[in-house]
């Protein structure tokens, strides 16, 4: 291997995976110039990163960080060169036949698999865009619409509400992005019946729908969600009885078997018996996931995606909502939609725009919930994650208010707030008010049902697993400050009111990766793990049977993806590091459904919110512009 990788692996640009996968081609072809080596493993590299493919231009013109995060001198191939290399090399093609690597011919160098799942995606993506599901009779539609997107109590009926359930019944693809509170769930439930009244007026059965979510505890809090609202509909109960409740993980339904070319039972071959699919927080699914659940999708059936463009991407590559959703100035509706839609609706439904008309295609499809009936226009939770969402670190910083000594957040009445750390502040010192306020609570209780309802009204978030202010950390300062306090004891490593959430998928157990459940060790001294279900029921666990897991008092933003807590505590790194980013301090505010305190240093938070994750793929081109 040559020296420039060598070099590149010692100062932790890339992996021994990485490495790996080069060697594995300079076996093949020993002759082949450097570059493509080169490539092979930086392209191994940024999908490991979350790209889908890599850059040569964003690679020759950014640094290559070493792994103390520090500028990489190094002489890569001009860029001319580079491609001229790979596009004359035995081991990579333009995709149209096997290779271990596939160039675009312009700066994207894909592993071979990640092209086949974009083109995959986009290539469904677009046929559902083409798709027109039949028999939707107008004039029903527009009574269905009148009854169900009226006006409710104080609030003004929502006129892109309406838009999406228009949307959602004359397209294939329907894609509903908002924030927290902006009414997501609430439009889906009566999309669903919507589309159930157009198919049962017809005489015909009702529509097979099926509900998805990545995680099982967004897919449980999603059922619960839909629950709560059948009983609102102004709808018959034949309509209120063919609305699915009980949503699965997109793993779950479409059948997990490792054994199979696909790992699933459900693809292209054996579609899923279903007219309509949904996927909820699907910012939240990976490429390789959601091309997958796409191609199990018949072609036929409505597709609905449901998420928040503004939140981070998936762990694993690719940033699918923001490609889809277009996360830079996507053009406006295309006229000819606008003409579509007052035909159908009988008057014009399309709110005042200000964007540029755009032309037909996938822009028709989108829409963008904007009002949010939980927070506050101005001020607040609300008001931070506007500041957030457009760049504007400084009045992020402002809308925090003063900053506040750290013991006095415990008594912080406000939405939002500040403590302001030094670079030499102890973490325990600073947090141990906060700990005891916020967890004594929860090993107090007795009951289950209590226990983990305490444990969803508080949580610590970091952007870090390792560090000063890593997850690792504070879990370990929680723990030694309620064992200091006598409310637990440490020596056992499963005591009464450990909070656990599982870090890897067991498909046996139904449990996976971000799921989060309690032990509890009950009257006659038996300890078990307890987990919330749908319809708010518990599943018992004997500890032993639990796939691998962790200790989850303070957890990551990214594992926080999905859930919702009364009172959130974001504590930030003493400096900007590559994960710290727009997208995640947005993610960890809006966690917060009621008060959200920021421990960290001002010039930190506002360098983070001028920063954004722009993951390298074409699916954003190959929708918009192909």
């Amino acid at each position: 291997m040559t020296p420039l990788l060598h070099r590149l692996l010692e100062a932790g640009v890339i992996s021994v995976l990485d490495m790996h996968f080069a060697r594995g081609l300079a076996r093949l072809h020993p002759d082949e110039p450097e570059s493509v080596f080169l490539g092979a493993a930086l392209a191994s590299r940024a999908v490991r990163n979350g790209h889908v493919c890599l850059d040569l231009h964003r690679v020759l013109t950014q640094p290559l960080l070493d792994q103390e995060a520090q500028p990489l001198e190094v002489e890569l191939p001009s860029r001319f060169q580079w491609a001229m290399e790979l596009g004359a090399s035995p081991l990579v093609s333009a995709g149209e036949r096997p290779t271990p690597l596939v160039f675009d011919g312009g700066a994207r160098l894909y592993l071979a698999r990640y092209w086949r799942y974009q083109t995959a995606l986009a290539d469904g993506l677009r046929a559902r865009v083409q798709h027109r599901p039949a028999g939707i009779d107008p004039s029903s539609l527009r009574s269905g619409l009148d009854r169900l997107f009226r006006a409710q109590g104080e609030h003004r009926a929502d006129p892109w509400q309406r838009l999406a359930a228009l949307v959602a019944a004359r397209r294939g693809l329907t894609v509903i992005s908002g924030g927290p509170g902006t009414g997501k769930t609430s439009t889906v439930v009566r999309i669903l019946a919507l589309l159930q009244e157009q198919a049962l007026a017809r005489g015909e059965r009702p529509l097979r729908m099926q509900l998805f979510a990545p995680t099982g505890k967004a897919a449980a809090r999603l059922g619960e969600s839909i629950a709560a609202r059948l009983h609102e509909l102004p709808v018959d109960d034949a309509v209120r009885r063919s609305i699915p409740t009980q949503p699965s993980t997109i793993h779950r339904g479409l059948g997990f078997r490792p054994s199979t070319p696909t790992h699933f039972a459900h693809d292209a071959d054996n579609p899923l018996p279903v007219d309509l699919a949904l996927v909820d927080e699907a910012s939240m699914v990976d490429l390789a996931l959601m091309a997958k659940l796409v191609a199990a999708v018949p072609p036929s059936a409505r597709l609905v995606l449901l998420g928040d463009k503004n939140q981070l991407a998936s762990v694993e590559a690719g940033a699918i909502l923001g490609d889809v959703c277009r996360t830079d100035a996507r053009p406006g509706y295309s006229p000819q939609f606008r003409d579509e839609l007052v035909s159908l609706a009988g008057a014009q439904v399309v709110p005042e725009d200000p964007r540029q008309p755009g032309t037909p295609g996938i822009g028709d499809c989108i829409v963008e919930l904007v009002k949010s009936y939980r927070f506050e226009a101005e001020g607040g939770i609300g008001g931070l994650a506007r500041a957030i969402n457009v760049g504007d670190g400084a009045a992020a910083v402002r809308e925090l208010g003063e900053p506040m000594p750290a013991d006095a957040a415990p008594r912080f009445s406000g939405a939002v707030g500040m403590v302001a750390l030094r670079e030499d502040d102890d973490p325990a010192t600073v947090l141990r008010a906060l700990v005891l306020d916020g967890f004594v609570p929860l090993l107090d209780s007795r009951d289950p049902h209590e226990r983990l309802e305490r444990l969803s009204r508080f949580r610590l978030l970091s952007p870090h697993r390792h560090g000063r202010y890593g997850v690792i950390t504070l879990n370990r300062i929680v723990q030694e400050q309620l064992a200091a306090s006598g409310r637990i004891n440490l020596r056992d490593p499963w005591y009464d009111g450990r909070p656990i959430i599982i870090t890897e998928n067991d498909h046996q157990l139904e449990l996976y990766n971000g799921d989060v459940g309690l032990v509890h060790r009950d009257p006659r001294g038996q300890t078990r793990v307890v987990f919330a279900t749908a319809g708010g029921g518990l599943r018992w666990l004997a500890p032993a049977r639990l796939p691998p897991h962790e200790t989850v008092f303070a957890m990551t933003v990214h594992k926080s993806q999905g859930s919702e807590f009364d009172r959130v505590a974001l504590v930030l790194p003493a400096a900007v590091s590559p994960i710290l980013t727009r997208e995640l301090v947005y993610t960890a505010v809006t966690r917060a459904k009621h008060r959200i305190v920021v421990y960290g240093i001002p010039s930190v938070l506002q360098q983070a919110v001028g920063r954004r994750i722009d993951r390298a793929s074409g699916l954003r081109e190959a929708l918009w512009d192909g």
